[in-house]
């Protein structure tokens, strides 16, 4: 996680020297600049993970609240240290907003790792207890909802929520097009669900289509969409269809579909051309250059499409290792094909996202069904 944030905060690495700029000349240029509510959030969830993995790795030696210091401290430590180097980063913008963010966030990931391990033999009897054995397919779940609803900026305006049923009205309800990613993610994460919580899954996945339906109205620069609903409406008639398969069939099927969707979705319109355009070998390269206002809820929905593949083929019978070259093996070959279509960004980090997948389902799904 350390490596991912310095990696993702100074990326690409275009130091450049400061003049007649000592240790005491540096610390004065950092200030609390103001920013956004996206960015402010963006800045909290970032180091979240950091947080909950340095209190796991601390709580045994330390203790749980001494664990909360230390990684609070060491969490801010690493944030100012990046935004000190971020002076000599010639695309960057050092603040001590960001420090004071990133400390909140790692307390934050803190306390919600120790009060998860402190509830860990209470929630096993609990209708909870399926969140903790099967992170990964929580983690599904999570993703797409992070998809629909980043950068998670509520406004308290009514007006604003009546504006959001405004697409309703207006139509255009029956697209297949637009309507059929939405039915395949529910539908794989109606079979998440059973993962998580056996016999209980599609009461679920409503709470979930709640949760996203509500954020749709509630969020900035959202509103509720009329394929979205469509795909949620097809997903609940048909899920009960997809938990009456076998686990290994349903998920076979899914995984299949989802294969022939990342091909479209990656691939169209089509348009081959002769030239072929590089390859890029650095990850997140495109993302990291050109910051855009899509980048959070891009990568949720490539942590989720590339997870679910995976996971998919992994119930389908396959061992991790087969699930993860075979999901990897179709993300770069979809790479691949890219170079030779005008418009698209070919890169490495879609099939590292899949074989990232892979190695969590190895160490997290470790009964048999998933080898």
């Amino acid at each position: 996680m350390a490596f991912l944030i310095a990696y993702g905060s100074l990326y690409p690495f275009r130091f450049a020297g400061v003049d007649g700029a000592g240790p005491l000349d540096l610390l004065q240029r950092l200030s609390f600049a103001r920013t956004t509510r996206s960015d402010l959030a963006a800045n909290v969830l970032l180091y979240l993970p950091l947080g909950a993995s340095l209190a796991w790795l601390l709580a045994t030696r330390l203790g749980g609240l001494l664990a909360v210091v230390a990684a609070t401290a060491l969490g801010a430590f690493l944030s100012f240290s990046i935004e000190l180097a971020q002076l000599y980063e010639t695309r960057r913008v050092a603040s001590l907003t960001d420090v004071a963010c990133n400390s909140i966030g790692t307390a934050a990931g803190a306390f919600i790792a120790l009060a998860i391990a402190s509830t860990h033999r209470r929630l096993r009897a609990s209708p909870l207890s399926g969140v903790l054995r099967h992170p990964v397919a929580t983690a599904l779940l999570l993703s797409w909802a992070g998809y629909r609803l980043a950068p998670f900026t509520p406004v308290l305006d009514p007006g604003k929520w009546v504006a959001a049923f405004a697409p309703l009205a207006e139509g255009g309800w029956w697209s297949p097009a637009a309507i059929l990613p939405h039915t395949l993610a529910w539908l794989v994460l109606t079979l998440a669900s059973e993962r998580i919580a056996a016999g209980r899954a599609r009461s679920v996945v409503t709470i979930a289509m709640l949760v996203v339906l509500a954020g749709r109205v509630m969020f900035t620069g959202m509103q509720l969409e009329p394929a979205e609903l469509a795909g949620m409406a097809i997903a609940l008639a048909l899920g009960g269809l997809v938990l009456r398969l076998p686990v290994e069939r349903a998920a076979s099927l899914l995984a299949g579909a989802l294969i022939v969707m990342i091909a479209i979705q990656g691939l169209s319109p089509f348009d081959f051309q002769l030239a072929q355009d590089r390859f890029a070998l650095v990850p997140f390269g495109e993302s990291l250059t050109h910051y855009r206002a899509t980048n959070l809820p891009d990568m949720f929905l490539r942590c989720y499409s590339y997870g679910a593949l995976v996971w998919l083929l992994a119930r389908s019978g396959l061992s991790v290792l087969p699930a993860t070259m075979l999901g990897a093996g179709v993300v770069f070959s979809v790479e691949l094909l890219q170079t030779w279509l005008p418009g698209h960004t070919a890169d490495i980090t879609d099939p590292l996202l899949a074989i990232a997948a892979g190695g969590l389902i190895a160490v997290f799904e470790r009964d048999g069904a998933t080898r």
